[in-house]
């Protein structure tokens, strides 16, 4: 790790921090004690991969219409990737290369693992059990996404641009880095952590920061010659995904524990009441 990358981590953990002693104006308060590294934290995460991925068989109208269109999109992409990529190598500066090496950090794995260490230990600190399941959700979506983006890159073993390589080389079943390129680790790396920040957060400025952070770190991996455009394009609608669906079973599992259900008809008029323990 460089020292530009240490002074990142540093500055990372001391705004976590600073933002912790303020929880209450960030996130949604939740006083349950549960959200806590432990068996039972680990267990879930497998039962939540194995949902996220057979969730498509149950994608329906606005989630099936962005996939669609990401599907799209990204086949475009790909028809554009030499060209686009070529562009952003052609208009390279000093400025813009010293930006985007510093930006695709955040990306990494160790910079992350930083932040979701410094969110979880902020929350025992400050007794935040918020800043804990953000954390906790951030682990997994980052572990989840993780996995299914190593499994893609395998089997697609898409050549990276500074192979000298067309944007069509493809050597599937390849396990070195060379051969790597689709889709972006670092772009749904990001972008995991960043959905569940967003979707955790009661802040649009938060939103906002994080999902403009990941799109930098997305966009930096075609500017420093690591990724094609459409590789960063589907890494970050995968890490988005998995870590939208590992948010919406987490709120599964903490709705109310009653739930009033009224069914009126001409047939039928009734009252359901349902306990959880």
């Amino acid at each position: 790790m460089n020292n530009r990358s240490k002074k990142l981590c540093v500055i990372l953990l001391l705004i976590l921090i600073i933002f912790s002693s303020q929880q209450n104006s960030l996130f949604a308060q939740n006083d349950s004690k549960k959200d806590k590294l432990s068996k039972e934290f680990f267990l879930s995460c497998k039962d939540d991969f194995l949902e996220v991925l057979v969730s498509p068989k149950e994608w329906r109208g606005k989630t099936l219409l962005k996939f669609s269109a990401i599907v799209g999109a990204g086949l475009l992409l790909y028809a554009l990737d030499g060209d686009i990529h070529r562009w952003s190598q052609d208009n390279q500066s000093p400025l813009s290369e010293d930006f985007f090496k510093f930006i695709t950090h955040f990306g990494d794995g160790y910079v992350l693992l930083g932040l979701m260490t410094a969110l979880y230990a902020s929350g025992e600190v400050f007794h935040r059990n918020s800043l804990r399941k953000t954390a906790l959700l951030s682990l997994e979506s980052w572990l989840t996404a993780g996995v299914i983006v190593r499994g893609i890159k395998i089997v697609s073993g898409r050549a990276r641009p500074w192979t000298g390589e067309s944007s069509h080389s493809f050597h599937p079943l390849s396990l070195r880095s060379r051969f790597n390129s689709f889709p972006s680790g670092h772009a749904s790396s990001a972008f995991a952590v960043a959905t569940v920040i967003a979707e955790q957060s009661e802040k649009a400025y938060i939103d906002i920061l994080a999902y403009s952070i990941a799109s930098l770190v997305a966009v930096s991996r075609v500017h420093i010659d690591k990724h094609w455009p459409s590789d960063i394009l589907i890494g970050s609608a995968i890490g988005y995904f998995v870590a939208e669906k590992i948010c919406s079973l987490d709120k599964d599992r903490d709705s109310d524990r009653v739930r009033i259900n009224l069914q009126f008809s001409r047939q039928r008029r009734a009252v359901s009441i349902t306990f959880s323990f």
